[in-house]
C-alpha cells in the first residue's frame, strides 16, 4: 500500500497543483515532450495497480512509486513516476522527484 493518500495525490493534481523536485525532472519532462496538463493527467490516471514501493530516505522524506503506461501519439510510454504529497493546512500539493521512461 502506498504512504500517501491516491485520491488526495489526484484531487491536487486535477488542479495542477503539482511541483517538481530539482533541476532533473523538469529536463526529463521536456525531453519527454510532456506539458503540465500530460503530467497532471497522468497523475489523475494512477491507481493502487500502478503502484510500486514507498521509499524512506535518510532525512526521513518519503515518496511512492508508481509505474504508468500513457499511450501518446500510437505509443505506449511507461513513466517511472516518484512522488510524495505536501499538505500545509487544507492544501495539497504534488511533489514528484522522478518523471521518466
Amino acid at each position: 500500500m502506498p504512504f500517501f493518500n491516491l485520491d488526495k495525490i489526484r484531487a491536487a493534481a486535477s488542479q495542477q497543483r503539482i511541483r517538481y523536485k530539482g533541476l532533473k525532472v523538469p529536463k526529463d519532462i521536456r525531453n519527454l515532450g510532456y506539458t503540465l496538463e500530460e503530467v497532471s493527467a497522468c497523475v489523475i490516471s494512477l491507481t493502487l495497480a500502478d503502484f510500486q514501493k514507498t521509499i524512506e530516505y535518510p532525512d526521513q522524506t518519503v515518496h511512492d512509486v508508481y509505474i504508468k503506461n500513457i499511450i501518446r501519439e500510437e505509443q505506449t510510454d511507461q513513466i517511472y513516476i516518484k512522488l510524495r504529497l505536501l499538505e500545509d493546512g487544507e492544501i495539497q500539493i504534488v511533489e514528484i522527484g522522478s518523471f521518466h521512461l
